[in-house]
């Protein structure tokens, strides 16, 4: 390192100058204590919260998008937060496209927020890829209210329809 040098940058008509940079007095050997520990894999646990996002394509139209496991720590968070949008507009699109895991446990709520929909004059649509998580959906009594495919094809047969 004794012939590294460093750029110096000064104002004015000045410009740069070079000057060697300081040797340290003792170069460490064992450089193990600068070498990053491997990652562990992470594994998700049932207290991991889930990611509820909101997006409003059209004014008839609400996709409530959940990211993450879905049990029945993080349920509540889901329902609070379709639940807001019954109010909003004619149709409320659960987007489960990208929950990792469904917990049976949280079938009362999910026919819980189905009720409130109905209660508001709102549909209430499920939209789901993932095959387990569909397949555990009907299971649950919640089969007619699923669509095996994206928020965006909820969303193109509705704008069929609306035509």
């Amino acid at each position: 390192m004794s012939g590294a040098t460093s750029t110096m940058w000064g104002s004015g008509a000045g410009g740069a100058s070079l000057r060697p940079d300081p040797v340290p007095d003792e170069v460490p050997h064992d450089l193990s204590a600068l070498v990053p520990a491997p990652r562990r894999e992470i594994v998700p646990d049932r207290a991991d919260p889930i990611d509820v996002r909101l997006h409003a394509p059209t004014p008839d139209t609400v996709v409530v998008r959940v990211i993450g496991p879905v049990h029945a720590l993080s349920c509540a968070a889901l329902v609070v937060r379709v639940r807001q949008q019954l109010q909003r507009a004619p149709h409320v699109i659960l987007d489960l496209s990208s929950v990792t895991c469904l917990d049976p446990q949280v079938a009362p709520d999910l026919r819980a927020l189905h009720a409130m929909a109905v209660d508001c004059g709102t549909h209430l649509h499920i939209a789901v890829e993932n095959e387990q998580v569909c397949d555990r959906l009907h299971r649950l009594d919640l089969g007619e209210r699923v669509v095996a495919g994206t928020a965006d094809a909820v969303l193109a047969g509705l704008a069929r329809r609306n035509g």
